[in-house]
């Protein structure tokens, strides 16, 4: 008797232990009347860029305060939990893993930052889980045919040749310096810059990457003043640029002008690099403002959506490719259960087109990019950034 019992009751905890596991690999996600479809927003909350994950993580929910208004997806109101990675490959591998071990969850907004994202689309292509980016720019986060990864942040393969173009042709200059940050992100958009400045005729005088851990990179800017570069272009974080800005005075190189891509574009970059900041170049689309939008943002979260970070429309939109595509795809049972499957949810959202966003008409393209690759140019100007008007034959460059 004893025996039997024993047998029941590991049987039990067996069933207990796998029934999750076999409802994730049947590739149907069911929720229950009364439950929510659970979307992860995966962001960086507290290292790299933490006022820019944040913002992404709230553009995020605002859509999605949005939609339940309007009575969810078919009834079903979604519920979008937000995990840390620390913009790293190591946390994202290990957030991935644990969303993709939650059989509810049916689709990812993130994850923000490139290297972050690649690790994590690995977990994902596995646990056939679809993930849109809102922010992740790197070429190599769509280049590796997998199925579930999509973005509709801007490309950085365009985003170099436009700010190479634009400090060649705009600014005028002849020699640069071009750090990074030796991470995917800042690395490619680094070599894209340098090579279209050369392309076009200029010389770059030096190609250098940093420590993101030092705090003091005076010894890495200091050989750069017998160079005489006109302007420093630097590939990475806002983290390091509060620090790069200053440091570069320090050493005898405030006639350069520092300029970043769309990691420095935050309010953050120009409060802890005090009035370094002045004067400091930076590409990103260009500026939009949807009252509604921010007027819901700021009364949920209590801030402006732009005194954090640029991404929250695009987090917006990330999120509106997931929910009309389970629109497209979810149906009731005769239980009123709303089943999701996840390859018609996959595929539903690689075959998104001219979705109405607000950061643009969307289509994607069989890679998985979705976002509209236009680019704008701000400056910082007492204390904030300042989109600034750019010619017309600025916008007639060769990208690949």
């Amino acid at each position: 008797m004893r025996k039997k019992l024993l047998f029941l009751l590991i049987t039990a905890l067996l069933l207990v232990t796998v029934l999750p596991v076999q409802a994730q690999e049947s590739g149907k996600v069911v929720v229950k009347p009364g439950e929510k479809i659970k979307i992860a927003v995966v962001t960086d909350l507290t290292n790299v860029i933490p006022e820019f994950g944040l913002d992404i993580a709230q553009g995020a929910q605002t859509a999605a305060s949005f939609l339940n208004e309007k009575g969810g997806i078919k009834g079903f109101e979604v519920e979008m939990f937000v995990e840390d990675d620390r913009c790293t490959g190591d946390d994202a591998t290990t957030v991935a893993n644990r969303v993709a071990s939650d059989p509810k969850v049916v689709a990812v907004v993130g994850h923000i930052c490139s290297g972050a994202t690649i690790a994590a689309s690995n977990v994902y292509e596995e646990a056939r889980i679809v993930m849109v980016s809102p922010s992740a720019t790197a070429v190599e986060v769509t280049s590796r045919g997998l199925t579930v990864i999509n973005r509709v942040a801007p490309l950085d393969s365009v985003q170099g040749v436009y700010d190479a173009n634009f400090i060649y042709k705009i600014l005028g200059a002849r020699k640069i310096a071009v750090l990074h940050d030796n991470d995917t992100y800042g690395l490619g958009l680094a070599t894209a810059v340098a090579e279209e400045f050369k392309r076009l005729g200029g010389e770059v005088v030096a190609f250098e990457g940093i420590n993101v851990e030092d705090q003091d990179y005076r010894p890495v800017l200091t050989p750069l003043v017998a160079l005489e570069p006109e302007v420093i272009f630097f590939g990475g974080y806002e983290q390091q640029a509060v620090l790069l800005a200053p440091q570069k005075n320090d050493v005898g190189l405030q006639n350069a002008i520092f300029f970043g891509p769309d990691g420095i574009k935050g309010q953050a970059f120009i409060d802890g690099a005090g009035e370094a900041a002045e004067g400091t170049y930076a590409s990103f689309p260009p500026e939009l403002v949807y009252e509604d939008f921010d007027a819901r943002y700021e009364e949920l979260f209590g801030v402006k959506p732009a005194e954090l970070g640029p991404f929250h429309y695009h987090a917006a939109d990330a999120a509106g490719l997931i929910f009309a595509a389970l629109e497209k795809v979810s149906e009731i049972d005769a239980e009123g259960n709303l089943v999701i499957d996840r390859e018609a949810l996959i595929k539903a959202v690689r075959e998104t087109k001219d979705y109405e966003g607000l950061t643009g008409t969307l289509t994607c393209a069989e890679n998985g990019d979705c976002g509209a690759t236009v680019f704008a140019i701000y400056v910082v100007e007492d204390g904030e950034f300042v989109q600034i008007e750019v010619p017309e034959d600025l916008l007639e460059m060769e990208v690949e």
